[in-house]
């Protein structure tokens, strides 16, 4: 049997492990039982490891790499190389395993890393000026004569199908003939033949034996021509930012309080790997299980369309999208971390009776504790929850009335949609995870990541000092929405509930640096409650709406004039939270009384306080001609950097002194569970 043999082999090697005294471990003991792991193992018909077999060599990797991550003598050693670049093949991110190995260090003196990692980068991300910087990168580390051989054997190979790309597309540029008629919310650039004559021409840093193919001579890589070439120096604090993130995921990301394992018993020792991650649980989150088809993630041809085709129904009403979704064939059930109970939610989580004590309650098979009320809307409130068996786990528990698992839905197919790539924008990081749903016959329970200050909370916070916002703070933050919004849009989710309540803060600088990589991947606000979004990736290339919300100061103008809308209702209420950073109240919109054309403004009085940038902003958004003419997000958050980098150096120490005071706050209720104590006893 296949089972008793590796319980063998894992007897085996416990033994010898005991008794090992020498000073290559690695080599002597971890690399021998891996490949008589695999030499047990049954393959597939093409001769690759199955699904059961990587359950099996996945952990016994990672514990190695946990083992012996941190030693100096094996961090330089090829065999321990060998065995974490497996990992990468057998995990759903292998983009950060390569960046944490990087960053690590671990197998940088080695061709397979590299090779590896830029082959990953052209295959699955379609990164060719990614890929070139790696094999740049790879010089730095690797002087080696044989693996200098098998670096530029690849990068040669590499060269030729880029250069084959790069023609291919020069042709799609010549052949056409009439511009598109295209007004996206984003543009982005594509790379022509002066894109592979500048990523290519740049000369070895390495004395290296082979002879490289003859490259034309360029002085110097202009990153600016191309936004999608992230050269790997700039990457290394997002690689470290997100090795942080995902560890915290890994201690916040249990479902029904126990940990997701796939290790067979007889060669697990433990239940948890705390050395690295509990890859498991990491794994879990980042799957990418999809309810709907997509072709193109990042979508930028829905607005490509000769007319926009107004949809009348209500986007908003539950049943209309029950109905889209049965008629695509999508069902919840299938849903990863969600489940169905056919009963009612216990009383005890009645919206009257929390907040007054503690109450311990079993939801789908897992005792949870609940403590305060953290919010309230029309349809449901949220509250705190940590698990019983380990209250270090927090979650924020939104609770509904009928059951909706819409908001769910959502939040799982942005994440899904989301491409992660070290050193860029990660969406990810800017919405709530969610860990589980249960549905009720009368409630929905969603549990997800809380955060406990707003936006909203960050305004108020001057106005009960008196003070205004500093610019740079109001720059800061209007950058990340436009952001936010500008890769959401492109992932064809409409919010369509935005305000400055439901904007969480996640981080509060106190520097601003004067250099550009200072707005790059440090998320600073999360978006929240997306129970009213619309997935446009459900119906037709440019469809639109009119229905109109009911509270009529955070319509758009478009609703407020019956006039078709698709992301402007976004957009409005970015600018409605903007406004409350800039002035300190909420916006009115009113017609211009001194353009007197009919253009649409904000009732606030500019004065000279406010820059100037702001009425042109305002401006802008507030007066959107219609559907196919958005402004350019992206090159307004560039209007905005280049602001923020400017008044940075201006910034006064008494500002960040005074907001200092906010952030040791955020900083001390991030992620803390704060239940009512319970009352004390009575005789």
């Amino acid at each position: 049997m296949i089972k008793s043999t590796i319980a063998e082999l894992q007897h085996e090697f416990d033994k010898r492990l005991k008794r090992y005294t020498g000073t290559n471990e690695v080599s002597d003991l971890w690399l021998p039982f891996l490949v008589a792991i695999q030499d047990t193992l049954p393959e597939d018909d093409n001769g690759e490891n199955t699904l059961a077999n990587n359950q099996i060599l996945y952990p016994i990797c990672i514990k190695c790499l946990e083992k012996f991550e941190n030693d100096t003598e094996q961090i330089n050693n090829k065999d321990f190389a060998e065995i974490c670049l497996l990992i990468p093949e057998m995990s759903v991110d292998k983009g950060l395993w390569f960046g944490l190995f990087y960053k690590k260090h671990i197998g940088v003196k080695y061709a397979h890393l590299w090779i590896d990692w830029a082959e990953y980068t052209e295959e699955n991300e379609l990164n060719w000026a990614g890929a070139w910087g790696i094999y740049e990168e790879a010089k730095k580390f690797v002087s080696d004569p044989d693996e200098c051989v098998e670096i530029d054997k690849a990068y040669r190979a590499f060269a030729i199908r880029f250069q084959e790309w790069d023609q291919q597309e020069y042709q799609k540029e010549q052949v056409k003939k009439q511009p598109k008629n295209r007004a996206t919310v984003t543009k982005r650039k594509t790379q022509t033949r002066s894109s592979f004559e500048i990523l290519m021409a740049v000369e070895p840093k390495t004395k290296r034996t082979p002879v490289r193919a003859p490259i034309k001579n360029q002085t110097s890589l202009d990153t600016d021509d191309d936004p999608d070439c992230q050269l790997l120096p700039e990457c290394r604090e997002a690689v470290r930012l997100e090795y942080s993130r995902m560890l915290d995921m890994s201690n916040t990301s249990l479902i029904g309080g126990e940990r997701i394992s796939c290790i067979p018993s007889n060669i697990r020792r433990g239940s948890t790997i705390s050395a690295l991650m509990n890859i498991f649980t990491i794994d879990q989150v980042l799957r990418r299980q999809s309810c709907v088809p997509i072709n193109d993630t990042l979508d930028e041809n829905f607005l490509n369309v000769s007319c926009i085709v107004v949809d009348e129904r209500d986007p908003f009403d539950d049943h209309i999208r029950r109905q889209i979704l049965e008629k695509r064939g999508i069902n919840y059930a299938l849903m990863e971390n969600y489940s169905i109970e056919k009963m009612n939610l216990p009383s005890i989580l009645a919206k009257n009776k929390i907040g007054t004590k503690i109450e311990k309650v079993q939801l789908g098979g897992t005792m949870y504790e609940f403590g305060k009320k953290l919010g309230e809307g029309a349809y449901g409130y949220v509250i705190t929850a940590r698990l019983e068996s380990n209250p270090k786990v927090t979650y924020a528990c939104k609770i509904q009335h009928p059951p909706t698992v819409w908001e769910f839905y959502i939040l799982t197919e942005l994440s899904r949609r989301t491409i992660r790539k070290a050193g860029q924008f990660d969406l990810n990081q800017r919405i709530p995870t969610v860990y589980r749903l249960i549905e009720y016959n009368d409630y929905s329970v969603m549990f997800m990541q809380r955060a406990p200050q707003t936006l909203l909370d960050f305004a108020n916070y001057h106005i009960s000092r008196d003070r205004y916002v500093p610019l740079c703070y109001q720059l800061y933050y209007s950058i990340e929405m436009l952001r936010i919004f500008d890769y959401m849009h492109r992932l064809r989710i409409i919010h369509c509930d935005v305000k400055p309540d439901n904007f969480m803060v996640l981080h509060c600088p106190t520097i601003f640096s004067t250099k550009k990589e200072s707005c790059g991947p440090i998320p600073s606000l999360m978006l929240i409650d997306f129970n009213r979004s619309i997935d446009l990736k459900l119906f037709d290339n440019g469809t639109a709406f009119v229905t109109c919300v009911p509270k009529k100061e955070l319509a758009c103008v478009e609703m407020l004039n019956n006039r078709p809308w698709i992301f402007q209702h976004d957009l409005f209420g970015m600018v409605y939270s903007i406004h409350v950073l800039v002035f300190l109240s909420y916006m009115t919109v009113c017609e211009d009384e001194q353009r007197q054309d009919g253009t649409m403004t904000t009732k606030a009085k500019f004065s000279k306080r406010i820059h100037d940038i702001w009425k042109e902003f305002f401006y802008e958004f507030l007066n959107i001609p219609d559907c196919q003419h958005l402004p350019d997000l992206n090159v307004w958050a560039d209007r905005l950097e280049l602001l923020l980098f400017e008044e940075a150096k201006r910034l006064k120490l008494k500002d960040t002194d005074y907001t200092n005071m906010f952030r040791i706050k955020l900083d001390t209720h991030l992620n803390q569970f704060q239940p009512t104590p319970p009352p004390a006893p009575t005789n």
